[in-house]
């Protein structure tokens, strides 16, 4: 929704001919810091105390639920088919995805030394990271819960691919962990410190980290493949892959060739609180600053 009350028609914003890479406000919303997704027909949006469902075609106001009963900046989520998972310092709420209901609330940390981070799926179950290298992992149709031990370090980001998951920490290193019993594959030393984005595409893992260096890494090897320095700053995400580019969040958006790692473009866009506010779709980069929700077309 425009300013001025009107509605954006986003999928027409491509078919139309916009000029690639100009910003489009597509919604009005005040917020302290706020996370989004999509799963192709509609827009999930976690603002403050609440979560939010749009159309993503027209920004159709779908369904609203109020979820926690302060404001707060260390949240996030992420979904499965059925149901959105939505972290909140030690606790994981559970919410149907149709209509943002509440199925369970779990605590799942004690504490600052064990609040939670990221969240990913495979089919049967999710994984939860939790500080100083711990993981729980969750059979998402009973919700029994267990625990393991996967590094001595923290983990901003990690993804599972088949059974295996890949697991960037803190203090740089690579984990590769067997899914099926959690026990430690492979490590490698990948960076001096802070990984902040692990992704897989084709065949080969991307991060980007603290030391400023996006990397490929052979997923059967392990070996570096690939390496750019100096190309991004702190708190860097991997958005995803558009035609043969790399797209890459750092406080705007960076493009590099995903064979050579060689910058292709680089623009200004909003990106929300530290890069949390921003995401891919197709060709559609959607991005919120504190007032507004905005898109451009790649």
């Amino acid at each position: 929704m425009r300013s001025d009350g009107s509605t954006v028609d986003v999928a027409g914003l491509i078919l139309c001919g916009e000029s690639l890479m100009e910003k489009v406000k597509i919604l009005d919303i005040e917020n302290d810091g706020l996370n989004i997704a999509t799963d192709g027909q509609y827009l999930y949006i976690r603002c403050r105390r609440s979560m939010y469902i749009y159309t993503l075609t027209d920004m159709r106001f779908v369904a609203e639920n109020i979820i926690f009963k302060k404001d707060g900046k260390a949240r996030a989520f992420s979904f499965n088919e059925d149901y959105i998972f939505l972290t909140d310092f030690c606790d994981l709420y559970i919410l149907r995805k149709n209509d943002l209901h509440i199925s369970e609330v779990i605590r799942l940390g004690a504490d600052s030394s064990s609040d939670l981070g990221a969240v990913r799926f495979d089919g049967l179950r999710a994984y939860i990271s939790i500080r100083n290298g711990k993981m729980a992992v969750m059979d998402i149709g009973t919700k029994t819960v267990s625990n393991a031990d996967i590094s001595e370090s923290s983990s901003w980001d990690f993804c599972v691919v088949g059974n295996r998951i890949y697991t960037g920490t803190v203090n740089g290193e690579l984990i590769e962990t067997d899914t099926r019993d959690m026990q430690l594959i492979r490590r490698i030393e990948l960076c001096r410190k802070n990984i902040y984005s692990v992704v897989h595409h084709n065949g080969m893992i991307y991060t980007v980290s603290q030391d400023m260096t996006i990397k490929t890494v052979d997923i059967n090897t392990l070996e570096v493949a690939c390496v750019a320095k100096k190309a991004v700053k702190g708190m860097t995400r991997i958005l995803g892959f558009y035609n043969d580019s790399l797209v890459i969040a750092d406080w705007g958006i960076s493009l590099w060739d995903k064979r050579t790692l060689e910058l292709q473009n680089r623009f200004e866009f909003p990106t929300g609180h530290f890069n949390k506010g921003v995401l891919l779709h197709d060709d559609l980069l959607i991005g919120s600053d504190y007032q507004s929700i905005y898109c451009c077309t790649l």
